[in-house]
C-alpha cells in the first residue's frame, strides 16, 4: 500500500508566486527560457536551469550548481522562498482555457518506488538519473513534483471538492502561456487523516511523467543510505514530492513520429514496402491524424495516407506491448522499413507530441527537415497501467501527459 504523506514545503508567497514559479524541467523552448533568466531576476528557472547562465557550454556541474545554489540560497533570504509551519497537502489545480486539472501534492515514498509499490512504464538514461540526483544532492531539495497517477477515489475526491468549492486558494495566478494556476493548503489534522488513509489502502499508484525526477530521487536517497547506515526511514531523503491525479483528469497525447532518410522514402519501392504490412488508403494532401487505436498516418512528398495493419500480422501480436501502437509503428516501419533499431539513440528519428499539432508536422516535412511523418493515436491510460503491472517499459515517446506542472511552486526540502 502506498505511503503518501503532508509536508512542509518551501514556497513563493502569494504576492510573488507567478514571478517565481516557472515552466517545468520538461517543457518549454530554450530561447524563451533564456529569455526569462534575463528579463526575470527572481524566477526559479535561474535555480533549476542555471547552466543556461554559460551560453555555448557544456553542462558542468561543479561549475552551474554552485551558482544555481547561490540564487537558492538568495531567494529564501530575501523571502522569495519561505517554508510552511504545519505539515500540510496540497491541492493544486493548473486550468488549460475550460479544462482543469486537479490533484494533490505530497510526498510519496522512495521505498514504494523500489519495492514497486509506485510502478514505472518507461526506461530511464543512467546520465540523466545521475543529473537529477546531483541537483538534489547540492540544492537538498526538488521543486518539480513526480506527476502520479491512481484508480479514482471518491473519499480523496470528496475532500478535494470541499476546499475548491468552499476555500478562497492560496494562490490565484495567470502565467503567460495563458495557463491558470489554483493552489489550497490542507493542514486540517481530519481532511489529512482521510487523505494519508485513503492513499494507505490504494495497492499501487502509476508513473506518469517524471521517470528521470523519481529515479534520481531514488539514487540520492541510496546514497544518503549508504552514507547514514543507521537511518530510520523517517529521514527526508527517504521521500520525494509528488503530485497525484486521479486516471480520469489525466489526459494523454498521442507522439508523433518523424524520419529524416531520404534514401528510404525517394526509393521507388517506399509505398510498396509499406504495403507488405499495412492496408494504404489514399488520404489527400494534409497529414491524416488518427481518430482510433489501430489506424495510422503517413505523410510525405505532400500526401497523406491511412494505414491499418494487416489482419496476418495483426493476428501475430502477442500481449499488451506488442500491441500498443507505438509497437507497431516501431516494428512494422522504423525497424523493418528505416532499420531503426533504437529509437533512443537514433540521429534520423525526431518526435512531435499532439499538442503540437499536425500542421506543425506538415510544415517540418514540407519545408525538408524531415521526409516522412508517422502520426499515431495515443496511448490510452488502461495500456499504461497493464504495461505497468506487467513491469513492461514501453518505447521511447509513447506518451505526451498533461497537465505540466509549474516548477518552484511547490518545492520539497530532502533535509
Amino acid at each position: 500500500m502506498a505511503t503518501i504523506k503532508p509536508f512542509k514545503a518551501l514556497r513563493p508567497p502569494r504576492e510573488k508566486v507567478a514571478q517565481v514559479s516557472a515552466p517545468s524541467y520538461d517543457s518549454g523552448n530554450t530561447e524563451k527560457t533564456i529569455r526569462e533568466l534575463d528579463t526575470n531576476p527572481e524566477s526559479y528557472l535561474h535555480v533549476s536551469k542555471s547552466y543556461l547562465h554559460f551560453k555555448g557550454e557544456k553542462r558542468n556541474p561543479a561549475k552551474h550548481f554552485p551558482l544555481g545554489l547561490k540564487y537558492f540560497e538568495e531567494f529564501k533570504n530575501k523571502g522569495l522562498l519561505v517554508k510552511d509551519k504545519l505539515d500540510a497537502y496540497y491541492i493544486y489545480r493548473v486550468m488549460k482555457g475550460s479544462r482543469a486539472y486537479t490533484g494533490i501534492i505530497a510526498a510519496a515514498s522512495v521505498d514504494d518506488y523500489l519495492n514497486n509499490t509506485i510502478l514505472k512504464h518507461e526506461s530511464t538514461l543512467t546520465e540523466k538519473q545521475h543529473e537529477l540526483a546531483d541537483h538534489i544532492k547540492w540544492y537538498k531539495s526538488l521543486g518539480n513534483p513526480v506527476l502520479l497517477t491512481y484508480p479514482d477515489s471518491p473519499r480523496i475526491e470528496k475532500v478535494i471538492d470541499h476546499y475548491t468549492d468552499n476555500h478562497i486558494p492560496e494562490y490565484n495566478f495567470i502565467c503567460a502561456d495563458q495557463m491558470k494556476h489554483n493552489l489550497w493548503v490542507v493542514n486540517h489534522e481530519e481532511d489529512m487523516e482521510t487523505i494519508r488513509d485513503e492513499f494507505s489502502t490504494i495497492p499501487k499508484i502509476f508513473i506518469a511523467d517524471g521517470h528521470h525526477r523519481s529515479a534520481g530521487a531514488a539514487m540520492y536517497c541510496l546514497w544518503k543510505r549508504d552514507e547514514n547506515i543507521n537511518y530510520s526511514g523517517n529521514e527526508g531523503f527517504n521521500f520525494f514530492p509528488v503530485c497525484l491525479i486521479p486516471f480520469s483528469k489525466l489526459r494523454i497525447f498521442e507522439y508523433h513520429r518523424l524520419v529524416k532518410d531520404k534514401s528510404v522514402v525517394t526509393s521507388p519501392d517506399f509505398l510498396n514496402t509499406i504495403a507488405i504490412y499495412f492496408d494504404i488508403t489514399p488520404s489527400g494532401h494534409l497529414p491524416v491524424q488518427p481518430l482510433k487505436p489501430k489506424e495510422f498516418g503517413l505523410y510525405f512528398n505532400h500526401t497523406a495516407y491511412l494505414l491499418k495493419l494487416k489482419k496476418e500480422y495483426a493476428q501475430l501480436l502477442n500481449g499488451t506491448l506488442e500491441k500498443l501502437d507505438v509497437s507497431i509503428v516501431e516494428e512494422f516501419i522504423l525497424n523493418k522499413i528505416f532499420l531503426i533499431t533504437d529509437s533512443k539513440t537514433d540521429k534520423r528519428i525526431s518526435f512531435l507530441d499532439g499538442t503540437k499539432g499536425i500542421g506543425n508536422l506538415q510544415e517540418m516535412v514540407d519545408n525538408d527537415l524531415f521526409d516522412v511523418a508517422i502520426t499515431l493515436y495515443h496511448t490510452s491510460v488502461d495500456e499504461i497501467v497493464t504495461v505497468a503491472e506487467n513491469n513492461l517499459i514501453m518505447p521511447p515517446k509513447s506518451t505526451w501527459i498533461e497537465p505540466k506542472l509549474r516548477t518552484g511552486l511547490i518545492i520539497y526540502e530532502s533535509e
